[in-house]
Parts: structure tokens; sequence; C-alpha cells
């Protein structure tokens, strides 16, 4: 089961194209938990959220052995330098591990259009199907259409597809088969 966690307003419609997109690039069931409280414990003097730590602080929910629960936010999120300094980071999830996070900082703005609610749509459900693959233990694509390719690529279209490929899906039914529950 993915369960969804908001540390921040998103729409009803958000929420549901979100929870759709997700079954459909899974297969497991996929649940809205409701709200929680974004952890002020997180935020650093500039402002920025560190992502690991806001997702150790993050509000526990009822999950079981191998559940997966993505927590969506809107704030700025920070992570930690690699070899080549800090990325951008549009979420954090640790690979294999049972919890993720989404911001949606870094999207180009909703709007209120349909073209751009879809835009933004496909961007969140992009993002989530993204480090959900990561905790299915998948690791970067180097497919641009694949929505395991690195969010902070230059090949990564403004408007990038958010569905597995092949070989990405394979991998991830293979994980999922040999779930625990």
């Amino acid at each position: 089961m993915i369960r969804i966690v908001t540390l921040a307003a998103f729409e009803e419609g958000d929420i549901t194209h979100l929870t759709r997109t997700l079954y459909r690039s899974f297969g497991v069931g996929t649940e809205y938990v409701g709200d929680r409280a974004l952890p002020k414990t997180a935020e650093r003097p500039d402002g920025r959220f560190d992502a690991v730590k806001l997702l150790d602080d993050a509000p526990p929910v009822r999950a079981f052995a191998d559940d997966k629960v993505v927590y969506l936010t809107d704030v700025d999120l920070a992570i930690p330098k690699g070899p080549l300094g800090e990325p951008p980071a549009w979420g954090f999830a640790l690979q294999g591990g049972d919890r993720g996070l989404v911001s949606t900082f870094r999207f180009a703005p909703r709007g209120v259009s349909e073209s751009t609610i879809e835009v933004f749509r496909r961007r969140l459900a992009r993002e989530c199907t993204h480090f959900v693959g990561h905790l299915w233990d998948l690791h970067h694509c180097y497919d641009p259409r694949c929505a395991m390719h690195p969010s902070w690529s230059p090949a990564l279209s403004a408007d990038p597809e958010h569905d597995l490929d092949a070989f990405c899906r394979e991998k991830s039914e293979r994980r999922i088969r040999l779930a625990k529950t």
C-alpha cells in the first residue's frame, strides 16, 4: 500500500489524480491518509527545510511492513551535498526505505486554467512516482521519458512523462512481488 500524507494544502483533485497515477504505476493500493503539521524542527536558518530531518521528524502514520509513505509539501528543500555540491531538491527518499518526501516548491505555478492544472498534476505524479520508485529500490534511469530519470537533469522536459519505462516497470513489479506482505 502507498499512503499519501500532506504537509501543506493541496487540492482534492490533485490528490485524486496522484492516487490513480501511483496505482497505475505500481499496481498496489494507494490511499490519502490526510493532512499533518509540517515539522518546523527541520527548518534551517536560511528558510529552507532539511529534507532528511523533515522526513525523520514527519508525523508517523499507521503503516504495515511493506507500506510506502509519501509526504507532500510545498517548502524549499535542502539535501546533503554530493561530490558536485548541493543539488536542487524536488524530494528525498532513502533507497529501499519506507518513507519519501516530495515538494512542489520547484514546480511551475499551478495556475487556474485547465492546461496549467494538468501540467502541475503531471509533474506531481512524476515526482511522486520517481521517489516511490526509489523506495522500491529503483535507481535513476538514462531514458528522459521515464519517471526514474533524475529530476535535476537538463534532458528532462518542462512537462515530463510520469510513467516508468519497460525496464523500470519490470524491476518494480519484481520488487513488489518479493515484498513481505
